[in-house]
């Protein structure tokens, strides 16, 4: 009679992973394959198998480079989307600019965007200065408006009476014996002022006629000038021709011009004088007298 075997019986001593389906002895607390902590329970064999590197399949795997990357794109462009998110909606939202500036306006004060309204220098021929030679003044300018940025240009119509530097320094150079005027002026942004300095001479040389609204040189024949038409300024000489606010010498100074000038004749205005339309730079224009002696018709009419 033959005789039956006893089935095998099963190792109790080892526990069968629930993870990786390894067996291992109960000595071990954790899976010694994947790391794994034993369930308390056993489960058949799913057929783990070794990766690359010796390493089981399963949550104890390495991280895949992949998602990693994935995660540190999708955080660069959630930052990215905050950022362009709050520029754009922080000046609706708290009525200013973004942390990091004050909130102010900042008003620009240069000439291109700042219009020069009107220019006036601290002396006028109703306060006049009188220079003793080799004797020195400083005339300064007030702007409207006062924020205007400016580049003052100080011209003087006689430079063998005082001269004029670009801070408005004046000095009485006069050589002659007697005492004669000269007109300082100041231009700017369109707009000029003029005031007229009385200088002494130190009596070394000789005297300057100032009687013509000029330093020196000799003058034109009055020729009769059409209205409307270009003119050049000639026979001033050395010095400066004064375009005054009327026609005579009563009348204040406006400006001041010398030899090769073009101004438009606008009409005579009687006694030898004639209403002239000068340029004061920047495309602009004024409006003034002058004498007719210094007025030759221009060869090159516009």
């Amino acid at each position: 009679m033959a005789t039956k075997k006893a089935p095998p019986r099963r190792n109790t001593d080892v526990i069968r992973c629930e993870n990786c389906g390894e067996e291992y002895s109960t000595t071990y607390k954790r899976c010694p394959f994947c790391d794994e902590r034993p369930g308390g329970r056993s489960y058949p064999p799913v057929g783990g198998r070794r990766v690359a590197g010796g390493s089981r399949s399963g949550r104890g795997g390495q991280p895949n480079p992949l998602q990693v990357a994935g995660l540190v794109i999708s955080l660069v462009l959630i930052i990215a989307a905050v950022v362009i998110v709050f520029t754009t909606l922080s000046p609706l939202l708290f009525g200013s600019t973004p942390s990091g500036s004050n909130g102010g306006t900042s008003v620009s004060t240069s000439a291109g965007n700042v219009t020069l309204e009107s220019l006036t220098l601290s002396r006028t021929d109703e306060d006049q200065v009188a220079l003793q030679a080799g004797e020195s003044f400083q005339l300064t300018v007030t702007t409207v408006p006062e924020d205007a940025q400016v580049t003052v240009e100080w011209t003087s119509s006689n430079e063998n009476i005082a001269t004029v530097d670009e801070y408005g320094n004046i000095t009485n150079v006069y050589k002659g014996s007697d005492q004669v005027s000269v007109t300082i002026t100041a231009s700017a942004g369109g707009q000029t002022a003029s005031c007229a300095i009385l200088c002494t001479g130190d009596g070394t040389g000789e005297d300057i006629d100032t009687s013509g609204d000029t330093g020196s040189g000799t003058t034109t024949s009055g020729t009769t000038l059409a209205p409307n038409t270009d003119a050049v300024i000639t026979g001033v000489g050395g010095g400066g021709l004064n375009i005054r606010s009327g026609p005579g010498t009563d009348y204040s100074v406006q400006a001041s011009t010398s030899d090769g000038a073009t101004v438009t004749v606008l009409e005579e205005a009687g006694n030898g004088w004639y209403h002239i339309r000068y340029a004061t730079g920047g495309g602009n224009f004024e409006e003034g007298y002058v004498l007719g002696d210094y007025l030759a018709p221009s060869t090159t009419q516009n």
